[in-house]
């Protein structure tokens, strides 16, 4: 019966799932790479364990859809802020550069110049998933080098939404693109001025009511609701479901709750992503690309070559040291899981030739595996830096592993060091992480219990022991960052106090919104309120051992 026969293609999909991931990630080749490969090989072209994608493809589409809500959940404002303007240069300019010239080389192999321009801008997009994970990786999320990157890729994350309009008007125009593309233009800001709108009356309403509910479950149906609600109303529209979902994450990161919401999709987004990959890689022609092995070669050296070259020139014109612009090229010069759905669409709607929709697919697939030549790259240039970060976070587990009843101190700043200094005063064990990492050497070389580390990770958190403290003080001088850190810290410690500094009141609503017990507006006297806090909560335990005195 077809049931039975979908049953039987889940069940494959979910044993191809447990099989590959975790093989990949242990030869340190990225899931993303992994559903592919196991979509090639469950495929109709290899094993063809799986014969037909009609029953999976609808659902792995959801994978696109939750995926842009969650790069738009990413790109609040206040994020976008914290990127200089010259980065800013640089990633829009890297876009520009690399499609034209990208597009340039397609015409030559007489591509029509709309095939050219998406090919070109599907190939000059970089993987998010795959380099942010590198960049945590390496503890470089919020150095200089970190940043930059970030920025780039969030230039192409935003470039997404007009390339799929693109894409989509150029499929339903005649003749010339301007008339489709001023009307596309025009419903996409109809589309964003409605939502916009329901944001403000509705958005945040619904996701208190919601929330005010207490049952996890109807939070997660909001949260459901307001994706897939989204992303019909601009299908509905003529756009997409996923440019959408896109605009919808975007009105969800100016709220309190974009914590909670990623938390509670992030489950759906994986697995549904992960189900898009496996999908393509089962539309591969595994005789094909081996019957094209050249071919598919000289793509990805073409592809790899031409993107790292123009964005460590473009990255060096705009002031870059040389080991960062040279970084930088090597670190994002593979293709994008985006490039998957651009090139896919393009292929479907008949903008592009199945077989060269075939070609570019496996290049960038392979592109994502030499990955870690970009790294390799990256580590040469910045190895001491990275081995800083990595044996001073390691030793937070070694050094620390027996500890319990002490303070937990994020940011060693002007405020944490005088928090930390009031604290051992009165003989508190304290421990403190901070992401300076020459601040963090000198002061270990002191004696002092510093170490190197994000707090917004809930792995270095759960380090530092934190379900065994006593408190934890949140004194980074960015707002955002703490309202990032009490997040993760109150959904995973429920009965940790938690005491934040915020620089104004409105700021110090947030923060209690998002689980802070108290909050200490900046001024002369914060650090002394901090402390005076945690002393209200502390009891003290003769087993534990003293911290020296804070420099």
């Amino acid at each position: 019966m077809p049931e039975h026969q979908y049953l039987h293609d889940v069940l494959v999909l979910l044993v191809a799932l447990l099989v590959f991931v975790p093989l990949f990630q242990r030869l340190r080749m990225g899931s993303i790479l992994a559903y592919l490969v196991a979509g090639m090989v469950i495929g109709p072209s290899a094993l063809g364990l799986v014969e037909s994608l009609e029953g999976t493809r609808a659902i792995a589409e959801l994978g696109i859809v939750f995926l842009l809500f969650a790069v738009g959940l990413e790109l609040s404002f206040e994020r976008l802020r914290l990127f200089g303007r010259n980065v800013y240069i640089l990633a829009f300019a890297q876009v520009v550069v690399t499609t034209l010239a990208i597009a340039a080389v397609a015409r030559s192999f007489s591509l029509d110049t709309n095939a050219a321009l998406i090919v070109g801008g599907a190939l000059s997009l970089s993987s998010t998933a795959v380099v942010l994970q590198l960049l945590r990786e390496s503890g470089q999320t919020t150095a200089k080098f970190g940043r930059s990157a970030i920025a780039v890729l969030l230039v192409q994350d935003l470039a997404v939404a007009p390339m799929l309009v693109f894409v989509n008007t150029a499929a339903t125009a005649e003749r010339s693109l301007v008339g489709p593309l001023g009307i596309a233009a025009f419903k996409f800001v109809v589309v964003i001025i409605l939502i916009v709108m329901a944001e403000r009356i509705a958005l945040k309403p619904l996701l208190r009511l919601a929330a005010g509910t207490g049952a996890p479950e109807v939070f997660t149906g909001a949260t459901l609701l307001m994706v897939l609600g989204t992303g019909w109303v601009t299908e509905q529209a003529g756009l997409s479901m996923a440019l959408g979902a896109f605009l919808a994450g975007m009105m969800v990161a100016g709220t309190e709750f974009r914590h909670q919401v990623h938390a509670d999709i992030q489950p759906f987004r994986g697995l549904l992503l992960g189900l898009f990959f496996m999908t393509v890689g089962m539309t591969l022609d595994v005789a094909f690309a081996i019957d094209h092995a050249a071919t598919v070669a000289l793509l990805v050296v073409g592809i790899v070559a031409i993107k790292a070259s123009i964005l460590a020139v473009l990255a060096m014109l705009l002031g870059q040291p040389v080991r960062r612009a040279l970084a930088l090229g090597g670190y994002l010069s593979q293709g994008s899981e985006f490039a998957f759905v651009l090139l896919t669409l393009a292929a479907f709607l008949g903008l592009l030739g199945n077989e060269e929709a075939q070609l570019l697919t496996i290049a960038v697939g392979i592109s994502l595996a030499v990955t870690p030549a970009g790294a390799q790259i990256y580590r040469q240039f910045f190895a001491s830096k990275d081995q800083a970060g990595r044996s001073l976070l390691g030793n937070l587990a070694a050094e620390e592993g027996e500890i319990r009843g002490h303070i937990v101190v994020a940011g060693f700043g002007q405020v944490g060091k005088a928090v930390a200094r009031h604290l051992v005063g009165e003989r508190v064990p304290v421990l403190i992480l901070d992401l300076n990492a020459p601040l963090v050497t000198a002061s270990r070389s002191r004696g002092l219990r510093v170490f190197y580390g994000d707090a917004t990770r809930l792995d270095v958190l759960r380090a530092a022991h934190l379900n065994r403290a006593h408190a934890f003080v949140v004194a980074v001088p960015d707002a955002a960052t703490a309202e990032q850190i009490t997040a993760v810290a109150r959904q995973a410690f429920k009965e940790v106090p938690i005491y934040v500094r915020v620089p104004d009141e409105d700021w110090g609503q947030h923060l209690r919104i998002g689980g802070a017990d108290a909050v200490v507006v900046d001024g002369l006297t914060t650090a002394l309120e901090l402390a005076e806090r945690v002393m209200l909560v502390y009891i003290p335990d003769e087993s534990v051992a003293q911290t020296d005195p804070v420099d």
